[in-house]
């Protein structure tokens, strides 16, 4: 969507709240510059003492109280009608950028990091709320006082009015200038601000980190140069402000000036009435107030097209077409319970040099049956995680590898593939939130979705109680003075590791899917809890399928097969008691395991 595009869309959204407000505005300064009319035939009245000069000076006020009420009411109108679609338009663009980030590939994600990404959300959409409300309202006041408040003036006098014309004219130019220099500041600022958000997000992130590395002096110094650089680029932008904006606002002061001198000459001259310079003067305070709106409304146009951009750079971002499918519910249906197949998969990551040792995966087979438990042995870095992260679709694949069924997963949308696996990762997010509303983060959706093609008894309605329990969190919870009710904390930092894990594993284990992978999820947990853990998961989950990953042949040891992993590459496959005999690798690994067990007890 270009950017015409994108400014004429939001306008429709809100079109019919913006007429209406176009409609008030027009009204609001008609009223405007028909008031001083009144006042200048109310001045003229008070040197006559006639009866009828008495009644014509009464009716004359009324008018200006009348006309001055309307012109409030409606004034309150207009600003309802044209702001409110600014807040409008900006809570709808969070929904649309949320919306496209959620469904935006990780190549992106890698690309901008989130505190930019929340700096956009904030700051830039706030520019395009004041763009389509304020920045509107003062668009059309200024086009409506600047075409009718002149022709007013003209009536009273042509060559007072064109008098006034030259002072804004200079104005004008020396105002061009300082613009035109303010677009590239404010542009500038924007990014240093998603400069200094994305900075403070990746300190914030590693604070016990810089904390026992005691690196506080270096981050603040680090912090202090973005910050400077912010500073100096918006000192800029407050002088420029100070110099060039205010121009307008002192040729209104020369313009009265004028005014008064020569509307004293032509008032001697007879030319003018005492009435008519009091109404010329109140209409250049009437011109005065655009032209001062005028300088605000340059900025609020420089910040609304700057954060447009920065909004579109994520709205224009290509979703992959697959994601834009959806199955229908009976194709849905008809893949429930289907096996894994993985035929010949290999992945580099992208950027990496085409070279052979780049390759983290090497023509990987296997398959997982429905039902069935799979363990996946290997040491840190013969790439565990990025075979599980291209089983789930975080990773881009290419078609022909990865196998639901039948169904290739590269031709189904990740929405659509997620709905049948359910993946926990061993560094599990939590929300700052209790630890039931942590487990139930969008379990109701997920199981309204399954439960539309029923495949699977095992699974029972929403029980956290349960979940809790086959996860061995129950013991904990009950300790904590508000049951499972506690707040965790950001990121769930009043946990333990291990609690963190066990609950990622109970929300997991809260709504059903066919196929769940836990990566590496009871690293943090001892051996014993790690084998009752996966005892109630397999009772739990009686009918679907399983992909342990672990470092652990403990974790493994009940597994139908067991695959081994080493270099990218399976070396070895077959159970627990097949493996001891057959693979060195596995057998060495067990028993270094074992003695590791009966020295920590």
């Amino acid at each position: 969507m270009t950017k015409s595009k994108f400014i004429i869309h939001y306008l429709l959204l809100n079109k019919y709240s913006y007429l209406c407000a176009i409609v008030c505005i027009f009204v609001v300064n008609y009223l405007q510059v028909e008031i001083p009319r009144f006042i200048q035939l109310a001045v003229d009245l008070l040197n006559e003492s006639t009866t009828e000069s008495k009644a014509g000076l009464l009716e004359n006020v009324q008018w200006v109280i009348a006309l001055s009420v309307i012109m409030i009411v409606v004034r309150i109108l207009s600003r309802m009608y044209s702001l409110n679609p600014g807040r409008i338009t900006e809570a709808t663009l969070k929904n649309d950028v949320f919306h496209r980030l959620n469904r935006l590939p990780s190549t992106f994600h890698e690309r901008y990091a989130s505190g930019k990404l929340i700096s956009i959300i904030n700051n830039d959409l706030t520019g395009i709320r004041l763009f389509y409300g304020i920045g509107f309202l003062q668009l059309f006041n200024i086009l409506f006082a600047l075409s009718l408040t002149p022709i007013w003036m003209w009536r009273i006098s042509p060559e007072l009015t064109l008098y006034c014309v030259i002072p804004i004219v200079v104005a004008s130019i020396i105002f061009w200038l300082g613009y035109r220099k303010l677009r590239a500041l404010h542009s500038e600022r924007l990014i240093r601000l998603q400069n200094l958000s994305e900075q403070l997000m990746n300190y914030l992130s590693g604070i016990d980190l810089i904390k026992n590395q005691q690196m506080g002096d270096w981050v603040t110094s680090e912090v202090n140069k973005v910050n400077r650089h912010l500073f100096d680029c918006t000192m800029k932008i407050a002088k420029i402000q100070t110099f060039f904006m205010p121009i307008l606002d002192y040729a209104n002061h020369f313009m009265k000036v004028l005014i008064l001198g020569l509307g004293g000459y032509y008032l001697l001259q007879a030319e003018l009435t005492i009435g008519e310079i009091t109404a010329f003067l109140s209409y250049s305070v009437l011109l005065a107030l655009p032209l001062m709106h005028l300088g605000r409304i340059a900025t609020v146009y420089q910040m609304g097209m700057i954060s447009i951009d920065s909004v579109q750079n994520i709205l224009n971002s290509e979703v992959p077409s697959t994601d834009l499918l959806r199955m229908d519910d009976d194709e849905k249906s008809s893949l429930r319970g289907s096996a894994l197949f993985v035929k010949n998969l290999s992945y580099r990551y992208p950027n990496t040099e085409d070279d052979h040792n780049d390759v983290i995966l090497k023509d990987i087979s296997f398959s997982i049956e429905a039902g069935e438990k799979v363990g996946v042995l290997g040491s840190i870095g013969s790439g565990k995680s990025t075979l599980v992260n291209c089983l789930n679709h975080h990773l881009s694949l290419e078609s022909g590898h990865v196998f639901w069924g039948k169904k290739d997963i590269t031709h189904m949308s990740r929405h659509d593939w997620r709905s049948y696996v359910r993946t926990i990762t061993q560094d599990p997010f939590l929300f700052s939130d209790t630890i039931s509303e942590n487990i139930k983060f969008g379990a109701k959706q997920q199981y309204d979705e399954h439960h539309k093609q029923q495949q699977h008894p095992a699974t029972n309605d929403l029980d956290v109680e349960q979940v809790l329990e086959l996860s061995q969190l129950k013991e904990d919870v009950q300790r904590f003075g508000a049951g499972d009710q506690t707040l965790v904390g950001e990121k769930g930092i009043m946990l333990s590791g291990g609690q963190k894990q066990r609950l990622s594993i109970a929300r997991a284990l809260l709504t059903p899917s066919d196929l769940i992978i836990m990566d590496n999820v009871l690293s943090a947990v001892d051996y014993e809890t790690e084998r009752t853990i996966l005892k109630g998961v397999f009772n739990r989950i009686q009918g679907q399928s399983l992909l342990v990953v672990s470092h652990r042949v403990s974790a493994l040891e009940y597994m139908d097969k067991i695959l081994v992993l080493e270099k990218g590459e399976i070396i070895a496959r077959g159970t627990h008691t097949e493996l001891l005999k057959n693979s060195r690798y596995y057998r060495e690994t067990w028993e270094l395991q074992q003695h590791e067990s009966e020295a920590n007890s």
